[in-house]
């Protein structure tokens, strides 16, 4: 069972252009489970991008936050990455399948979660609930 503040792999996911992506990793945002929409979920996360090239470019979105390498927990990032802080992915655990790769430090994940739900109060969160 994951727990806000993890770093998981869903193995199969929609992502917010409506195509089905294969492994990919999130944070977990929210652990709590409820409904939206009138739809059952069991968990919240944010989707973590590597950055290919343009990294301060990347870093100037509003909702983008890199992802340091002393803020995870429990494995090394491949890559140098950042987590779309503008971009809640709704999942219900019965319907996909995911592994628990590490987690963030708790200083990171309040970091995360005050930027959220700035974004949040300014509008600016969007929501994919296509994975429930």
């Amino acid at each position: 069972m994951c727990k806000f503040g993890d770093i998981i792999v869903v193995n199969k996911y929609v992502a917010e252009n409506g195509q089905e992506i294969g492994e990919h990793s999130f944070i977990v945002i929210d652990d709590e489970g409820s409904t939206i929409s009138g739809l059952e979920y069991s968990f919240v996360a944010s989707v973590i991008s590597s950055f290919k090239n343009n990294k301060k470019k990347k870093l100037s979105y509003e909702g983008n936050i890199e992802l340091p390498d002393d803020a995870v927990k429990g494995i090394k990032l491949k890559k140098e990455s950042y987590v779309k802080a503008d971009q809640a992915f709704y999942f219900n655990k019965k319907k996909i399948s995911y592994y628990i790769l590490g987690s963030v430090n708790d200083e990171y994940y309040d970091q995360l979660i005050k930027l959220v739900l700035n974004l949040a109060l300014k509008g600016k969160l969007k929501r994919y609930i296509e994975n429930l």
